[in-house]
């Protein structure tokens, strides 16, 4: 009871530490073979909608959003700035990429089994097994 009550400092710090480094790995993956980095860049889409609100003051968030996303895109001043806007393309470097095959139809006749006759054999003394085995499977004898 001693050993356990010293040691349960360090199996809560093992405790906390176990799930801080699942979370960084977690955290490494998802930034790494997903689009989940393109969420780092919404600040830079804030930024440049103010930008566009200081040039045009009338521009509301969705005609912005439509213009950079929805609309054809163009080659303007503000060209390089507009690259770097979150999912504005897409830079992942691992792709997945899954087949769907359709199964064919595949048809089982399953027949009844033919009726066979049981041909039952009775042993006697005379058609016992011949085995050394045999002999130790005997039930006890009173001598």
């Amino acid at each position: 009871m001693i050993i356990i009550t010293k040691l349960s400092p360090l199996f809560f710090i093992f405790g906390k530490l176990k799930r801080v480094i699942s979370i960084l790995f977690l955290s490494a993956y998802l930034f790494s073979f997903t689009e989940l980095h393109q969420l780092l860049k919404i600040p830079v889409l804030i930024e440049h909608f103010h930008e566009h609100r200081q040039e045009e003051n009338s521009i509301s968030f969705w005609s912005f959003l439509r213009m950079h996303y929805l609309e054809k895109i163009v080659v303007d001043k503000d060209y390089q700035r507009d690259q770097q806007l979150p999912m504005r393309d897409a830079d992942c470097g691992m792709m997945t990429i899954s087949n769907l095959y359709e199964c064919q139809h595949i048809a089982v006749e399953i027949s009844l089994p033919s009726e066979r006759t049981r041909e039952f054999t009775f042993y006697d003394e005379f058609s016992k097994p011949r085995f050394a085995a045999y002999d130790i499977f005997q039930p006890p004898r009173i001598s």
